[in-house]
């Protein structure tokens, strides 16, 4: 028996002609009520008419005239018109100069010229450059420490010693509390009114060798890379090497303000000793613009160390010298 589909009153072979008879009959129901509007156009045009839109604006700007920017200020439109000119030809100048400008090699750029050296920065509060030493009572005072070596290894063990022992009162008192500030990695310190060296003897890293000369009674010390002829440092310790003290002008022993400190690597430790104080120096002589800078020092206080009346103090100073 073939199936039949059953709708409104009528008989469908099929059921698409069943869902088809309700189709229409639902388009018949819309149309009547006028709820069935017609199709209403797109709201916006394609991608590619827009671009079309934008590209003819475009050309259209291209073609009009250009005009003039208007001065809306009202201060600014009672003023003079900038030129422009003045301000390219300024430029044109400039850039002509820096190509004139000689090229420098690599060797010359490391030369700097007094006018260019910078000053040091003022020092901070607690910085060892701001504390004046007493040279005189540190090297040959009642608890001097000429040829003693420091009872712990670095830099920092010397500076606080230096301070306890020879600091002015003022200075102690106002950093009493403090912990001093300095350049542990630099071959020279500056302090308000002296400066330490530091030299290092026996090292095989050292890209230079520092040795005593004249029987010790003099010293090789070499400035540190950065170092100059105008370097604020370099002409400082210059200016402390080749004056004397008024009051030791006449004498064959003349004052000074750097003082030497010495340290040895030991190749049975392979660590260096603790620093040892040589005592004072003056400038003999130096190369200019050696790279690093070289100078040769006296050593004030050869003959206090060659014949102190401790026998460890002189047999220490050979050790070193020798």
């Amino acid at each position: 028996e073939t199936p039949t589909f059953k709708f409104n009153g009528k008989i469908y072979t099929t059921y698409q002609e069943m869902v088809n008879a309700k189709r229409k009959r639902n388009q018949d129901v819309l149309e009547a009520s006028g709820l069935l509007k017609p199709p209403q156009p797109p709201l916006y045009t394609s991608h590619v008419t827009s671009n079309n839109k934008r590209n003819k604006n475009k050309q259209a700007q291209l073609k009009a005239p250009l005009q003039q920017p208007s001065r809306r200020s009202s201060r600014l439109s009672q003023s003079d018109k900038p030129n422009y000119k003045e301000v390219s030809t300024f430029i044109e100048h400039q850039a002509a100069v820096v190509k004139k400008r000689p090229r420098t090699t690599s060797t010359e750029s490391r030369i700097v010229s007094p006018t260019l050296a910078a000053a040091p920065a003022p020092p901070a509060a607690n910085s060892v450059r701001s504390i004046n030493i007493d040279t005189k009572a540190l090297v040959l005072g009642e608890k001097g420490v000429l040829g003693q070596m420091m009872d712990h290894t670095g830099k920092e063990f010397v500076i606080n010693e230096s301070f306890s022992l020879a600091a002015h009162p003022d200075d102690q008192k106002r950093l009493a509390a403090s912990r001093l500030s300095f350049n542990k990695y630099c071959g020279v310190q500056e302090f308000q009114n002296s400066i330490f060296l530091w030299i290092n003897l026996g090292s095989k890293d050292n890209p230079v060798v520092n040795d005593f000369l004249d029987d010790a009674r003099q010293v090789s010390w070499f400035g540190g890379s950065r170092m100059h002829d105008e370097s604020p440092v370099i002409h400082k310790l210059l200016k402390m090497g080749q004056q004397h003290d008024e009051k030791e002008v006449s004498s064959d022993k003349p004052h000074s303000d750097i003082i030497l400190w010495c340290r040895r690597y030991q190749t049975d430790t392979k660590k260096f000793t603790p620093y040892v104080c040589f005592g004072r120096l003056t400038y003999h002589s130096h190369v200019p613009q050696s790279h690093p800078l070289k100078f040769i020092w006296n050593l004030v206080d050869y003959d206090g160390l060659k014949n102190h009346s401790d026998k460890a103090v002189r047999e220490r100073f050979a050790a070193f010298t020798t």
